[in-house]
């Protein structure tokens, strides 16, 4: 009478979508202010595997300067290389039947969705690229954790009386 089931989700980061606010084009256009990433230059500021959420994941001096875009769209890349941190998730649900007699029976089911308690860097809603760090490359607080993370471990207990 027992049930096991289980889900484990891992996907590489989406790439970053790097953006000036400091864009001067006029509306007509309809584009969008996309900073290049200097030749040579290195995109990230500190390493993914000892993230200091205190400090910007993201170099501002590999890009081009923010007060360039003055009737200028950029030479970025419509699409970036590089990449947002990954996800990786796992939900566990576990269930057992138990007949109490011939036509009654008690079923009791625990689920525990993030059972691990793993935190991604993602973004919760409205994501046109990724929010989770500040993608504003004319924002003083450019490439800093926006405070978006997955959700925690939640675990969810059910029980089911059949008569």
């Amino acid at each position: 009478g027992w049930q096991v089931s289980s889900i484990f989700r891992i996907s590489s980061g989406i790439p970053f979508y790097i953006r000036s606010s400091q864009c001067n084009v006029p509306s007509q256009f309809a584009a969008a202010c996309i900073p290049g990433l200097l030749p040579g230059a290195k995109p990230f500021a500190q390493n993914e595997g000892s993230f200091n959420p205190g400090a910007p994941l993201l170099n501002v001096a590999s890009f081009e300067s923010a007060n360039s875009f003055n009737s200028y769209l950029g030479q970025g890349p419509r699409i970036s290389n590089f990449r947002a941190p990954g996800y990786q998730d796992q939900d566990l649900a576990l269930g057992k039947s138990s007949h109490i007699s011939e036509r009654v029976s008690l079923d009791i089911r625990a689920e525990l969705f993030n059972m691990w308690n793993w935190h991604s860097f993602v973004c919760q809603q409205f994501c046109a690229g990724t929010q989770a760090f500040v993608d504003d490359v004319s924002s003083p607080s450019f490439g800093m954790w926006t405070g978006s993370s997955s959700a925690p471990r939640n675990i969810q207990l059910s029980m089911r009386f059949l008569f």
